[in-house]
Order: C-alpha cells, then structure tokens, then sequence
C-alpha cells in the first residue's frame, strides 16, 4: 500500500477515533469516511487545533469554516440555550445568531421581545436596525436608529454610525449620505467606510473625489501592518479596482 494511503487512512482513524471520545457530533465521522481530504482538513481546523493553541487567526478561520459548513449552527445553539432558560441574554444571543445567517424577521421579532423588558437599551436597537437594514426596511432602519440616538445620546457606535449612512444611501438621500460618510472618513477603524464613499462619490460622477478616496485606501494600506491589509484586503482590493 503507497505511503499516502496509509498516511490518510492514518489520519482518518485518528480523526475517527477523536470525535467518538471527545463525543464530537456524529455527522463528523460521516463527512470523515464519505469525504476524506475534506472531513479530515475541516475536523481537523474546527475540533483538534483549537485544543492544542488558542490564536486569533485560527479562531477567525475556525468560525468561518464553520458557517461555511453549518450555517445554522449558531442558531441551532443559541436555539438549544434559550429552551433551557429564557433570559433576556439568550433571546438576545439567539436574534444575534438569526442576523448572521440571514433569518432578518425571526431576528426583529426577538429584539422587540427583548426592548419589551429593555426598552431603549442602545445595542439591541443597534442590532434591530441592522436586522431592518437586512429586510430592506430602511425606513424602519432609520427611525430605529433616530430612537436609539434620542434615548441614548451618549452612545457611540462606528458600526451603528456607518449603518447609518448606509441606510440614508439606500433611501436616496445622497447628501446626507455623502455628509456622513465624510465622517466616518476620519474615524471609521477599517477601510469599509471610505471605501463606501468613494463609490458613491464615482456614482455621482465626482470623478476626481472619488479616485482621490480610492488611492488614499490603496496607500494606507501599503502602509499599514501586515494584520490589517488582511483584514481589509476585500476593500482594498475593489479600490483597486476603481482606480
């Protein structure tokens, strides 16, 4: 028998052999012995590193592997916590969960629940804004996020504010947009918010605005630490892109 078959049946019993006394779920060992290069490459990344180090990077890849695989998983766990006890944390956890794999009507009904006992608490509108922005309900999307701003002037949010400028480009008003993400410009930590602006910028025929954005993206990231062209290569790559 060649050497790489004894290697991979090597492996696959170990990975076997793994799951069944770490009592991983079943469907592993299936996707192991049906799909071997595949299984043995994703148990391997999702179940055995994590126990040996603990490491950003690993993490990051660890969690999109697993929505790539089991896009339903978080909600399926977060599901499972809140039939076992129904706290404000797991409804909360579970409408989070719902956001991230694109369930956006299950996601508002549950931060509704939660505003009931927590009626202007200013992440959960955050998040029911962003749920509303994902059903293309931006008018409720903006007047979530006027509410949050009124009750909770003090709060900052990067995230909530580009949303924000998002959601005023999705209702056409472009100046509006355009004002704030002029801000977010200087503030924004990532490379989204100019980005977004240089591209509303070239759909407006600011040619020369926009191409000034783009190039300004491209070389702050030439700049930058090796972690955050990473992290922002997506964005970097479509200013390229426009350039």
């Amino acid at each position: 028998m060649p050497v790489l078959a004894i290697l991979s049946l090597a492996l696959q019993l170990f990975c076997v052999v793994h799951a069944l006394r770490n009592g991983r779920d079943y469907r592993w060992i299936f996707l192991i012995l049906l799909v071997p290069v595949i299984g043995m490459a994703a148990y391997f990344i999702i179940e055995v590193l994590p126990g040996l180090r603990h490491h950003r990077q690993l993490n990051r890849a660890k969690h999109g592997l697993i929505r790539a695989i089991d896009p339903q998983r978080d909600v399926r766990q977060m599901r499972q916590q809140l039939e076992v006890a129904n706290t404000l944390e797991n409804r909360a956890a579970l409408a989070n969960a719902c956001v991230n794999a694109g369930q956006f009507q299950e996601a508002i009904e549950l931060y509704h629940s939660c505003l009931k006992i927590e009626e202007h608490n200013p992440e959960l509108l955050h998040k029911l804004a962003q749920a509303y922005f994902g059903m293309q309900e931006y008018a409720k999307a903006k007047q979530t996020l006027a509410d949050l701003i009124q009750h909770n002037p003090n709060f900052k949010s990067a995230d909530g504010h580009l949303l924000y400028a998002r959601t005023l480009e999705a209702l056409g008003d472009t100046s509006g947009a355009l004002q704030e993400y002029k801000v977010l410009t200087e503030s924004f930590p990532g490379e989204e918010a100019r980005v977004r602006y240089a591209l509303l910028l070239k759909s407006l025929n600011d040619l020369d605005e926009a191409a000034r954005t783009f190039d300004e993206v491209v070389r702050r990231a030439a700049r930058a630490p090796k972690y955050y062209r990473r992290a922002q290569k997506s964005w970097v790559d479509i200013a390229k892109q426009n350039l």
